[in-house]
């Protein structure tokens, strides 16, 4: 499944690329705004593989957000979705993968889709070739560097309850204390993944060992229940995947 995100300030040509996007089973869409700032924000935290983005934005320009893109350190596949042709050089310029002039149909959609799925394909074969070439063993440092009080802490990883988005800030929660880090949260995911965590929502990944209980909430969503009591999130997206980790 390839991870989307969607920059469009209309919301009902928002909504309606979306529903098209959700007949695929090979695209999901795990965020969407209305303007740039938010979009920004999202996008670094998020890590989308793909975003699909307007270029007459209210409050800016999507050439420019797509420009800003570029800075990322892992940098997302670009898609302009627009009624305008006049951009079309500038987009490939910025290595868009595709330049889709409204109004577009199903057809249209399936044919961007393919060509990400192509792309995607073409890179994870250059990716593994590279990797084989240079791999060396790597060290497994069980610490996580996090900020209190002006000082840089050393978190030994096995304390961590989850790792969270509040207020637009990473935090780390331990039994006994909260922390800010400034480190993005899929740069942690990869440092978690020898470990016992578990992405349970687009912004928390928590460890499974410290899970006490599963309540149901609304909407077909969960909060997991830690043993000091604190809560976190499971969103639809990633019920199956909890349900097959946790067993319930």
């Amino acid at each position: 499944m390839i991870t989307a995100y969607l920059v469009e300030d209309e919301i009902y040509a928002r909504e309606d690329f979306k529903e098209l996007l959700g007949e695929s089973n090979k695209i999901e869409v795990i965020g969407e705004a209305d303007e740039i700032q938010k979009a920004i924000w999202d996008i670094h935290q998020l890590q989308p593989e793909v975003v699909f983005l307007d270029i007459h934005l209210a409050n800016g320009n999507g050439i420019e957000l797509a420009k800003q893109l570029r800075s990322l350190k892992k940098v997302p596949y670009i898609v302009f979705v627009t009624a305008f042709d006049d951009y079309a050089v500038t987009a490939f310029e910025l290595d868009a993968v595709d330049y889709i002039l409204k109004p577009y149909d199903e057809k249209r959609i399936e044919q961007t889709i393919e060509k990400i799925v192509m792309w995607k394909q073409l890179k994870r074969e250059s990716d593994q070739s590279l990797q084989e070439k240079n791999r060396k063993p790597e060290k497994n440092v069980n610490k996580l560097a996090v900020v209190k009080d002006e000082r840089i802490i050393l978190v030994d990883i096995h304390n961590i309850i989850y790792v969270g988005t509040e207020n637009r800030q990473v935090i780390v929660k331990t039994l006994n204390e909260k922390y800010v880090i400034d480190t993005p949260l899929y740069e942690i995911e990869q440092k978690l993944q020898s470990y016992s965590f578990l992405r349970v929502h687009r912004g928390y990944i928590i460890n499974m060992d410290y899970v006490n209980e599963i309540e149901q909430w609304f909407n077909g969503t969960y909060n997991v229940i830690f043993c000091d009591g604190s809560k976190a999130p499971i969103s639809r997206s990633y019920i199956k995947s909890v349900r097959q980790s946790l067993g319930f």
